[in-house]
């Protein structure tokens, strides 16, 4: 009878799994003297912290509670930043068994009841496979993109064929390379830091065993060679798996953009759209592995300001198409010299430089709001500073 496990439950499963594993492991490491199964013992603590930090990161995305105010965007990058420290630890761990493998190979120990240790390899090794078929499921089930342009619309292709797609004629969007699948679904680092430690465990275990089996079965001085040899190919596992957790996760802990966006390819589109002068201010980065996210500026002729709105719907059109879905646009108009200006009215009553009163509620206004509602500030030169 098929059943399934949800995200939080195979974590669960693999916590208990590795804990159990890991204090028997630990204790037949100390009998034996064994610094490979030592070394394989260590990397299964990272292995239940990278478990630990994946169900906590879940239990505070399923939480009921109100995020705080002070976390703009909730709890979307628990997961990430635990996959960061994750490859961190295993990095340090590898360097660690490094250093310790050389120095056996320099003064060898002898490891006593290599049957144990060959016991306890072939053990890790099933056990790690039971795991890594307890995670897979998740990791390929529900760990997909809620935003891929397959599932928001393929705005790009529709563009180029619906009749209200002129604004984006010359658009590089519209081309096959970037049409295709700009953002395609990519799977949650965390849990990718989790499988990389399971999967680099079970190679670890096999290789305890082949060691084990090794010193076991001959009979040549050079057999205990073997357990330092394992301890080396284990470190060196250990950091060709966390290097790349550690750049990718750490590429958007710095707001880096995707691999599939070329800012420069953005910013023709923008500029492309009928009424916009020039774009810059461009800002592109990923939130997490799943949302991306941008804000830019865009200068419009000032005769325009007013129908920003059918620009800004072409420019969020523009950024779809290119997967992101999350996007501030800001409008700016060139500035003006002040003989471009219109001489302000004067005040009934009074002279024309009697324009205090309209001055300070002006200065109460944002250059932004000044723009939009003034459509070119009738205050004068002397009124708004910046607002011309």
């Amino acid at each position: 009878m098929a059943f399934s496990l949800s995200r939080k439950q195979r974590l669960t499963v693999a916590v208990i799994i590795s804990s159990i594993f890991f204090m028997a492991e630990l204790l037949v490491a100390f009998e034996t003297r064994s610094l490979a199964l030592l070394a394989d013992s260590f990397h299964y603590i990272n292995d239940m912290i990278g478990f630990a930090i994946a169900l906590s990161a879940i239990h505070k995305l399923s939480e009921r509670t109100r995020v705080p105010r002070r976390l703009s965007f909730g709890w979307k990058r628990a997961s990430l930043i635990g996959a960061f420290f994750n490859g961190v630890f295993l990095l340090a761990l590898g360097l660690s068994i490094l250093l310790q493998s050389i120095e056996r190979f320099v003064s060898v120990q002898t490891i006593q009841n290599a049957q144990h240790v060959f016991i306890m390899g072939c053990v890790g090794l099933g056990l790690n496979v039971l795991c890594v078929l307890v995670l897979h499921g998740e990791d390929s089930a529900q760990l997909q993109c809620t935003h891929s342009l397959t599932d928001d619309g393929d705005d790009c292709t529709r563009l180029a064929t619906r009749p209200e797609a002129a604004p984006h004629a010359g658009h590089r969007h519209n081309l096959a390379t970037t049409t295709a699948d700009p953002q395609r679904p990519g799977r949650d680092l965390g849990m990718l830091g989790v499988m990389l430690h399971v999967a680099g465990d079970a190679l670890n275990n096999l290789g305890v065993t082949v060691a084990a089996l090794v010193i076991w079965k001959t009979e040549s001085p050079a057999r205990h060679y073997a357990d330092p040899s394992v301890g080396i190919f284990i470190a060196v596992v250990i950091l060709v798996t966390a290097v790349p957790l550690v750049r990718k996760s750490g590429e958007i802990l710095l707001q880096s953009a995707p691999d599939n966006v070329d800012p420069d390819d953005v910013i023709h589109d923008l500029e492309k759209i009928p009424g916009v002068q020039s774009v810059h201010e461009l800002r592109i980065w990923r939130l997490d592995q799943r949302e991306t996210v941008a804000s830019v500026h865009i200068m419009v002729e000032d005769e325009d300001i007013c129908t920003f709105a059918e620009k800004a719907k072409t420019a969020s059109e523009c950024l779809h198409a290119y997967g992101i879905h999350t996007a501030t646009i800001q409008p700016e108009v060139p500035p003006r010299l002040p003989s471009e200006l219109p001489a302000a009215p004067p005040v009934s009553g009074t002279s024309g430089s009697s324009s205090t009163p309209a001055v300070s509620n002006s200065l109460k206004r944002s250059r932004g709001s000044c723009q939009l509602l003034c459509r070119g500030c009738q205050l004068g030169p002397d009124s708004v500073g910046g607002c011309r």
